[in-house]
């Protein structure tokens, strides 16, 4: 039955950019089974998260309005078939236990949800919250989900998570608050090319040309931005970026994934006494490793 619609929109506080970043998402109309979102502060993740989880419920056909009554349950942490798990109250390291997430959360997936079309799992600061063991367990629901179910993972970092959890989720990236320069831009699109190239050559001279920190910050800034774009875009949200097109065709999720990580592992080091020209030497080795490894 259609829900009665109309009335003022629920107030969710949520940055503009933020906002569009999971609309751009939901409206692609390939929603994944599995979303991680990273970035920003806490608030802002858990907005976007309760975002993605109205419009997986919403009965409008413009997802999420914001005015229905399924959407008014999820911003008001109500709904029946949004399942929050929270610490076991037993434990005081703020984790849950894999016994709880088993029994109380996960034995419920395969049933039915009772209102809406999808059943949601919500799991904020999952990085805090979930072990290993706990992370191997859900790995296992992930990779052959339920029909009808939406995972969402809220983290400050992604890379806090599994990998083999990664892989398999689409990772949303908040507040993106680096705007980087026509220079900075033209370099990534020249570090875009020398991964693209059969030789390492051009890739080398590239990353060797970056002779100061804040102009190799500024560049691998840039480049990031291109990787998520083309994660992104290998999920179906559309992008007029040339770069994340050309990576996109060229890297499977698997390495772009990886050249992200590695990238800003990179940017870390630059905010330490790191030697520049052996920085830039090992991470065109990186880029070349994840690459070329089949």
């Amino acid at each position: 039955m259609t829900e009665q619609q109309g009335g003022e929109d629920v107030a969710i506080s949520l940055k503009s950019e933020n906002k569009k970043t999971i609309l751009d998402l939901v409206r692609s109309g390939r929603r994944p089974h599995t979303v991680i979102i990273e970035g920003d502060s806490k608030e802002e993740r858990d907005n976007a998260a309760l975002l993605l989880a109205a419009s997986a419920v919403c009965t409008s056909e413009d997802k999420p309005c914001l005015r229905c009554n399924q959407c008014k349950k999820v911003l008001d942490g109500l709904h029946p078939d949004m399942l929050v798990p929270q610490p076991s109250k037993r434990l005081k390291s703020g984790i849950i236990s894999l016994g709880e997430l088993r029994d109380e959360f996960l034995s419920q997936a395969s049933i039915k949800p009772n209102e809406a079309d999808t059943k949601i799992y919500l799991f904020t600061d999952a990085d805090r919250l979930l072990r290993e063991d706990s992370q191997n367990t859900l790995l296992k629901i992930i990779e052959e989900p339920p029909q009808n179910i939406l995972f969402i993972f809220t983290v400050e970092k992604a890379k806090a998570l599994l990998s083999t959890v990664r892989s398999r989720a689409h990772i949303v990236t908040l507040s993106r608050t680096y705007v980087p320069d026509e220079d900075a831009e033209a370099i990534a699109e020249q570090i875009t090319d020398g991964i693209a190239d059969l030789y390492e050559y051009d890739l080398l001279v590239t990353l060797s040309g970056l002779t100061k920190k804040d102009e190799a910050e500024s560049a691998l800034a840039a480049f990031t931005e291109k990787l998520r774009l083309a994660l992104a875009f290998q999920s179906g949200v559309m992008t007029d970026d040339s770069c994340a097109k050309k990576l996109s065709r060229k890297l499977d999720r698997a390495r772009i994934i990886a050249l992200i990580e590695v990238t800003m592992d990179a940017i870390a080091r630059l905010k330490t006494n790191v030697n520049l020209q052996l920085l830039n030497t090992w991470l065109c080795t990186q880029y070349r490793r994840i690459t070329w490894q089949k």
